[in-house]
């Protein structure tokens, strides 16, 4: 169901977000749902992070590994009084689902693929709590990042889970798919800026968020992409902890996601190349996410790079069509964000 007509520019809609407030529509992701008496115990064993420690409201971002510590999927976790919410990047829903039931024994969990049963959207900026407090009678400002309510508004019941998907302050909203066009008319009420695909994906990687199936794939252990908070390194035996304890306690990666900057707007291709100065034998590294940044009026992009090469402020070269195009390794994120920087501990 696509509900969002959108019809500013890209440039508007990114200018909403850090200036004030956005709404944009998530029904497209992956969504499922855990439920039994066992379900927490049964999901704690499947991912990388914590579930078992964690308290009505609480929530966190985790992986699902192969043996070998690479991605299969990242995922949001919201634990309720009733289940367990878990959504996840378009079209990965199913197919998490369908593994992970495979480790279902004797526990009493069931894991089910809910992409249409639910509505869920997402509204961010400064103004984002306040609007929610307007519209929906809802106090937000007090949850942390991945922490949760569920509310009982006009609309119907609502779980709203704090969320980073911008790099300013958001919330994502769940509601019940048949419910889900009054909601989406309640929060985009009275001009309130609508957010498209471009423009999301632009405030995303201005945040330096790392996007599953084009930042991190099968290819990539979760520690490479910077993805600390997705990692309980005390928690006990899941699928792919063996190989990412070891780089976390006894060594480290060899690449490292990192900022891209671009002199000038090259034409540059997703997986391009990146090379050293003068030396185009060997790739130092590649790029995985593009844009044009509406804040910054650049290029920029987010990529890995050997770890020697990942430091702020090495130049390195990008094959581009008309050869190659200088870029910079910057700071991250791009811009300022409310949210803590996710770093190892």
């Amino acid at each position: 169901m696509a509900i969002a007509t959108v019809d500013t520019s890209v440039a508007e809609q990114v200018a909403a977000v850090r200036g004030g407030l956005g709404v944009f529509d998530l029904s497209d992701r992956g969504k499922l749902r855990v439920t039994g008496s066992e379900r927490a115990t049964w999901f704690h064993g499947m991912g990388s992070n914590d579930v078992e420690g964690l308290s009505v409201g609480a929530g966190n971002l985790g992986a699902v590994l192969t043996d070998r510590g690479k991605m299969l999927g990242d995922y949001r976790l919201i634990v309720r009084e009733e289940d367990l919410l878990v959504d996840t990047e378009p079209g990965l829903g199913a197919a998490l689902a369908e593994r992970l039931d495979r480790f279902l024994i004797s526990e009493d969990a069931a894991i089910s693929d809910e992409a249409d049963a639910w509505s869920l959207f997402g509204i961010a900026g400064p103004a984002a709590a306040a609007r929610l407090s307007d519209r929906l009678s809802v106090d937000v400002g007090g949850l942390e990042e991945h922490a949760s309510l569920t509310a009982t508004t006009d609309d119907g019941d609502v779980t709203i889970a704090c969320r980073n998907r911008t790099g300013e302050m958001g919330y994502d909203l769940w509601i019940a798919r048949d419910a889900g066009e009054a909601l989406w008319a309640t929060l985009t009420a009275d001009g309130v800026a609508e957010v498209g695909a471009d423009a999301l994906e632009a405030l995303r990687i201005e945040a330096a968020i790392a996007r599953y199936g084009m930042d991190t794939d099968e290819d990539i252990i979760p520690l490479e992409a910077g993805l600390y908070q997705a990692i309980d390194f005390e928690k006990g035996c899941y699928v792919g902890q063996e190989i990412v304890a070891r780089m976390h306690y006894r060594g480290h990666p060899n690449k490292l996601l990192v900022g891209l900057r671009f002199d000038g707007e090259p034409t540059v291709e997703l997986r391009a190349e990146l090379f050293e100065e003068g030396d185009d034998s060997k790739a130092r590294g590649f790029v995985t996410s593009l844009a044009h940044s509406p804040t910054l009026g650049a290029m920029i992009g987010l990529g890995y790079a050997r770890t020697q090469f990942a430091e702020a402020g090495s130049r390195l070269r990008a094959a581009a069509a008309d050869g190659f195009a200088w870029v910079e390794v910057v700071p991250t994120p791009f811009v300022p964000s409310p949210f803590p920087e996710a770093k190892a501990p």
